[in-house]
């Protein structure tokens, strides 16, 4: 599953994904980073792969919606 994610603070993205693989036991691969200003505050937006279990996706999404962590919408 790829996912676009948006993090507040410029380096806030990787702290956060080691944090979600040891908590979870999910596998995140980053495959792309970018950091950009949103009004005045810095944003770091990661494209990453999760790789992860039905159950695993579900808890995954539940610990970034707990934290704060957008997802940004993709084209259908």
């Amino acid at each position: 599953m790829t996912l676009d994610l948006v993090f507040v603070g410029a380096n806030a993205g990787r702290t956060a994904l080691a944090q979600l693989t040891a908590e979870l036991g999910v596998s995140v691969r980053i495959l792309a980073e970018r950091v950009t200003v949103m009004e005045i505050f810095p944003v770091n937006i990661l494209t990453i792969e999760l790789a992860a279990s039905d159950p695993q996706r579900d808890e995954a999404a539940s610990w970034f919606a707990r934290r704060g962590i957008h997802q940004l919408a993709t084209a259908a």
